[in-house]
C-alpha cells in the first residue's frame, strides 16, 4: 500500500490567529477506495460513472477546511467525526453542527462558489472518500441523481437548525432533550463534544450545567462527565 499513499504538507491558520502546518494522509489504493465508496453508499448518489475518489486521513484535532482556504474536493464522512464551528466577534468559539459517521462537507461550496466559512475539524481520527470538486463539476452539474441527493441534504439541515432554534429554543431545554433521548444512560461524556452537539459555546454549556447541577437534576461523575436524575 505504501506506493499508494501520499503525504501533503498543508499550511494550516488556526483559531486565534495562530500558524501552523499540518500532514494530510492520501490513500489512492483501490481496495481501500472501493470499500471507502462502499461503505459511504456513494454509488446511490451518483448517476455518474468512472469518478477519480479517493480516501484522506486525518487525526484528531487536524482540519478539514479552515475558512482561509479554498475546498478543492467534496468530503464525503466514512468515519469519525467533525466540529464545524466559526469564531465570534470576540475570538470565542461558536459550534454550528457535529456530524458523526456519515454526511458531505463541500456541498455549500459547489453551490455557491466561496471559500468555507466554517472551521472543520476532526474530533476523533477520520476516514472521508473524496473527489475533486472542479475537476468533475460540468459532469456532476448534469448528473440529476447527484443533484437531489445535494437537495435532500441541504433540507435535512434545514430541519436540524428548525427543530433545535424554534422547537427547543433555549440551551437547557436542548440539553435535557439530549440527555434523555441521545444519551446513553442519560450521561454526557466530555463538555466540549457536548457544546458541539448543542451548538453552543463551551461556556454557555458550562454556566447551564451549573445550574443543573445546583438544582439537583444533574450530578457530577468525573470531570466532564454529568448524568440526568430523576425525570422521565
Amino acid at each position: 500500500m505504501a506506493d499508494n499513499v501520499t503525504y501533503v504538507t498543508i499550511n494550516i491558520k488556526r483559531p486565534m490567529g495562530r500558524e501552523g502546518c499540518g500532514t494530510i494522509k492520501k490513500v489512492y489504493d483501490k481496495d481501500i477506495v472501493e470499500d471507502s465508496i462502499r461503505k459511504a453508499k456513494l454509488s446511490d448518489k451518483f448517476r455518474t460513472e468512472g469518478l477519480d475518489f479517493f480516501v484522506i486521513l486525518y487525526q484528531r484535532g487536524e482540519f478539514l477546511s479552515t475558512p482561509d482556504s479554498q475546498m478543492p474536493y467534496f468530503q464525503f464522512l466514512v468515519r469519525g467525526s467533525v466540529a464545524l464551528y466559526y469564531l465570534d466577534e470576540n475570538g470565542d468559539r461558536r459550534n454550528v453542527a457535529l456530524m458523526d459517521g456519515e454526511g458531505l462537507l463541500g456541498d455549500m461550496e459547489f453551490a455557491l462558489g466561496n471559500r468555507p466559512i466554517f472551521y472543520i475539524e476532526a474530533v476523533t481520527p477520520v476516514v472521508v472518500a473524496a473527489l475533486p470538486m472542479e475537476k468533475n463539476r460540468d459532469r456532476l452539474e448534469k448528473d440529476s441523481d447527484f443533484l437531489m441527493y445535494l437537495l435532500r441534504n441541504a433540507s435535512r439541515m434545514k430541519v436540524f437548525t428548525a427543530r433545535n432554534s424554534v422547537v427547543l429554543p433555549r440551551l437547557e431545554e436542548r440539553l435535557l432533550y439530549h440527555l434523555k433521548n441521545e444519551c446513553l444512560h442519560r450521561t454526557i461524556i466530555g463538555m466540549d463534544d457536548t457544546a458541539a452537539r448543542l451548538r453552543c459555546s463551551r461556556r454557555q454549556l458550562q454556566r447551564v450545567v451549573k445550574k443543573l447541577e445546583e438544582q439537583g437534576r444533574l450530578k457530577k461523575l468525573r470531570k466532564g462527565c454529568y448524568r440526568l436524575l430523576g425525570e422521565n
